[in-house]
């Protein structure tokens, strides 16, 4: 039996005997990140990059000379070298990168993470930075960017690549993952609401997408197994703001790797048609 098959066949037992420990256990689960290995893509990444670390220990890295700031955050279990490819036009233009290490992820402090956690760690490190000219997240660091921006706004563009657009959604995803009965996914949630201190169903973007006062561009593949084309297409649906690129066969990382996307992408930051 795998990992994932004695997972599920605990939290089938557990589940029905006693709804509040599996939802305990799957609590712990969702939010305790393991790190996975960088892809081929993102060899050499950090080539030329600068180590920071913010105020209160988060971490990240930068790239370039002193300009207009892009601002980067990965997704769950992800890491800043994934964002190698939009490095270098965007050095190239003029812009300065800085990618951050998401809480309890690299460097940066903390075992457990959320996307709340996510949020803050960008508003935290938007108040010390100068000059942020735009803000691209990938997936949970995506949603987060649009929380952020939600709660403050600290640039006038924002990227978003493969992102939920409700957290409840993805809850619901993960608790059908690691095969949570009936009779605990309600207590799951309510576990999950209180430790992040904000009910899940209170985090949908797409309710968020009317009022958000930023110019975006949302891109999210049709083959994305993590993160499905729908979440994508009801954001885009909401955000009146901004632009929508799907994509197609990229799937739910390759596509920052993708030249079509980040051409796209850096054009909507810098401005340009070229």
């Amino acid at each position: 039996m795998n990992t994932l098959s004695a997972i599920r066949t605990t939290n089938q037992i557990v589940g029905r005997i006693a709804p509040g420990v599996a939802a305990g256990m799957a609590r712990r689960l969702l939010m305790r990140p393991r790190m996975n290995p960088p892809r081929s893509f993102e060899s050499d990444a950090y080539a030329g990059a600068e180590r920071i670390t913010f105020r209160f220990g988060l971490a990240g890295w930068r790239w370039g000379a002193p300009g207009p700031i892009v601002l980067a955050l990965h997704g769950w279990q992800g890491r800043p070298s994934q964002f190698k490819h939009f490095v270098k036009p965007l050095v190239a233009a003029g812009r300065q990168v800085i990618a951050l290490e998401a809480p309890a992820h690299g460097r940066s402090p903390g075992r457990e993470a959320h996307p709340l956690l996510f949020a803050e760690a960008l508003i935290e490190a938007a108040g010390e930075l100068r000059g942020i000219e735009a803000v691209i997240g990938h997936s949970m660091g995506g949603a987060a960017s649009l929380i952020a921006l939600d709660r403050q706004r600290f640039t006038d563009k924002a990227v978003i690549i493969g992102a939920p657009a409700a957290m409840d959604r993805v809850l619901g995803r993960f608790a059908d993952f690691v095969g949570l009965p009936e009779s605990a996914r309600d207590t799951f949630f309510d576990v999950v609401d209180r430790h992040v201190g904000v009910a899940a169903k209170d985090l949908d973007m797409a309710k968020v997408g009317p009022r958000l006062p930023v110019s975006g561009l949302i891109v999210h593949d049709r083959d994305d197994d993590m993160v499905p084309f729908s979440e994508g297409v009801a954001l885009s649906q909401s955000w009146l703001r901004a632009e929508f690129l799907p994509t197609a066969g990229l799937g739910h990382r390759l596509v920052l790797a993708d030249p079509m996307v980040v051409g796209r992408a850096v054009r909507f930051i810098t401005g340009t048609n070229g």
